[in-house]
């Protein structure tokens, strides 16, 4: 199915580039990560494609000497260039900051971008939602989008959560997570500390149980997070700080516990994205300064392998929701489009049901809808 899609891409667009998402290697006969050479038969085009949880990705070789990446290339901080272990040659496959190599020799046509986000609008007020916490990818994607919002082709209200890159030309504009414009406002800066529990990049603080060489990568520095923490509260910025891995989280709270001011944080509301794997103690800490976990439920279905990756012990603390209630955490519930479905009812089910998971962390109906509709207000 993935060779037919890309044919089909390169006979519509035989000289561009093809760049897609979605792929997951737990869903394929094989149960393994793609590779160039799954790629290279099937176009000429150079290829980029994302897991669907976006933190890896595998480039043909066309794409990779657009980049030139090969045996000599260097691996960027907190990324991987994964090799041949046999050849040294790169395998395609590229992880956390190493797609970058990649991406950055990619352009978008405004059209393309704008096609892209009116179709997504639809798409999501067709399930009911109103307004988005949109993660913007770019400076050209905050800008087509403020200009379709603008014009009327984008119906919802925005929360617009601006990429690292962005931080300096926002801290400069006076961009302020208080400050509001008739529905559009920028008021987060998103910061990446790990990657993911199905890339297997997610920070653990022991290593993965069917991965025992590997506790997965920080992508962000504790210096680095205490100079952004800095910063990010003198320019009046909430920090949408991803973390799956308890060590991932771990480092953040570090981090806020030395350098935070309390006053900022009372003002900008600082949230966590994802808080998958949450132990107690870091529970405590979370709630004790006052930080928002914003959580995606339909994980909890998705990730029917997550078992495999930490084992029986570790799974107890994995989305348990109803302990982080209790624990004054609060919840801001979403979806993490396009990463899964975008339909809040999935999510609703996902946490009232936990599929595959303990009962103990089962939410009601009202505390999920709660999460979704009171918490997410609260976390913009």
């Amino acid at each position: 199915d993935i060779k037919e899609a890309v044919a089909k891409a390169a006979r519509k667009n035989p000289n561009g580039w093809i760049v897609g998402r979605g792929w997951d290697q737990e869903k394929l006969r094989e149960h393994r990560y793609l590779e160039k050479t799954d790629l290279d038969d099937t176009a000429p085009n150079p290829v980029l494609l994302r897991r669907v949880c976006g933190h890896i990705a595998v480039a043909n070789s066309a794409a990779l000497k657009i980049a030139n990446i090969n045996r000599r290339t260097q691996n960027p901080e907190a990324g991987e260039i994964v090799r041949d272990p046999l050849n040294g040659e790169p395998t395609g496959l590229l992880k956390e900051n190493a797609l970058g190599l990649v991406e950055q020799m990619i352009r978008y046509d405004d059209k393309v971008v704008e096609a892209a986000l009116v179709t997504a609008s639809q798409r999501l007020l067709r399930v009911g939602l109103t307004s988005l916490h949109c993660i913007i990818n770019n400076a050209q994607e905050l800008r087509v989008l403020r200009r379709l919002w603008d014009a009327g082709r984008i119906k919802q209200s925005i929360y617009a959560i601006i990429p690292l890159d962005s931080f300096d030309e926002a801290v400069k504009a006076g961009f302020a997570t208080e400050t509001n414009n008739g529905g559009f406002r920028i008021g987060g800066v998103k910061i990446f500390m790990d990657g993911s529990l199905g890339a297997r990049t997610a920070a653990l603080s022991e290593p993965y149980s069917d991965q025992p060489d590997s506790t997965g990568m920080l992508t962000f520095s504790e210096e680095k997070l205490n100079d952004l923490v800095v910063r990010a509260e003198e320019g009046g910025l909430q920090l949408c700080m991803h973390a799956i891995g308890d060590r991932a989280l771990g480092t953040i709270l570090k981090v806020l516990e030395t350098t935070s001011r309390a006053s900022a944080r009372r003002k900008l509301r600082h949230r966590v994205e994802h808080c998958s794997i949450i132990p107690l103690a870091l529970m405590k800490r979370m709630r004790n300064l006052g930080l928002i976990a914003s959580v995606q439920p339909r994980f909890i279905y998705s990730d029917s392998w997550a078992i495999d990756r930490l084992g029986k012990r570790r799974s107890q603390y994995l989305y348990p929701f109803r302990s982080m209630l209790k624990n004054g955490v609060p919840l801001a519930a979403g979806s993490d489009g396009p990463v899964e479905d975008p339909n809040p009812m999935e999510g609703v089910w996902s946490a009232v049901t936990r599929p595959g998971l303990t009962n103990e962390e089962r939410l009601t109906v009202d505390q999920v809808l709660s999460a979704y509709t009171i918490g997410g207000a609260y976390a913009s």
